[in-house]
């Protein structure tokens, strides 16, 4: 309740979603829609909107059906602190609903791309979660919370974690001094109010 409060202060633009169904999918379906949709989350998968079968997504098992919170930020939104310019953030971030404080927060970032060119995101999914963490951090929305960093190339229906870190050991580097876990992954589960598991 307090991270939702605190982010319509600072992010005015930014939409508030709250789902609690057994499972629910988010997507972006900015470049299949041609920018005429963008990022959407819903309780079933849904079609793509360039009419080719069903739309890749992010895919979140809520087993205990625990009400969240998804927050889908607007491009511009986020500032850079020296130009004022519109600065990179990720998609959005989820949050248990009626926690308060909230144990986590996962910041959602999506590439919609052929699995091809996922090397070339490598730094800038991990940069675009990192500004948006950060910026929370210092306007005291995000405090004691654990921070998840999800970062989904939908298209790819295989393990990817080795082409955004290497191996675990730099995943855990970036753990170490941005304080954020970062998972590549197509699919997670919420455990509960304490807790998700990334299945990677």
């Amino acid at each position: 309740m307090r991270i939702k409060r605190d982010i319509r202060r600072w992010y005015w633009h930014t939409k508030v979603m709250i789902e609690s169904s057994p499972e629910f999918f988010i997507a972006d379906m900015t470049h299949r829609s041609q920018n005429m949709r963008g990022v959407e989350m819903t309780s079933y998968q849904q079609q793509s909107p360039d009419g080719k079968g069903m739309m890749d997504s992010l895919k979140f098992e809520n087993p205990n059906i625990l009400s969240v919170d998804f927050a889908i930020f607007d491009d511009h939104d986020f500032k850079h602190p020296k130009t004022g310019l519109d600065d990179e953030h990720c998609e959005g971030c989820l949050y248990p609903t009626f926690e308060d404080p909230a144990s986590w927060v996962a910041f959602i970032e999506i590439k919609d791309c052929k699995p091809c060119h996922i090397s070339e995101y490598k730094k800038k999914t991990k940069r675009q979660i990192f500004n948006v963490v950060k910026a929370f951090r210092q306007r005291g929305i995000l405090r004691d919370e654990r921070a998840y960093g999800i970062i989904s190339f939908p298209r790819k229906h295989v393990a990817f974690n080795d082409t955004l870190f290497g191996d675990m050991f730099v995943a855990r580097r970036y753990k170490h001094f941005t304080g954020i876990s970062y998972y590549a992954t197509n699919q997670a589960v919420i455990i509960d109010d304490l807790r998700i598991r990334p299945v990677v």
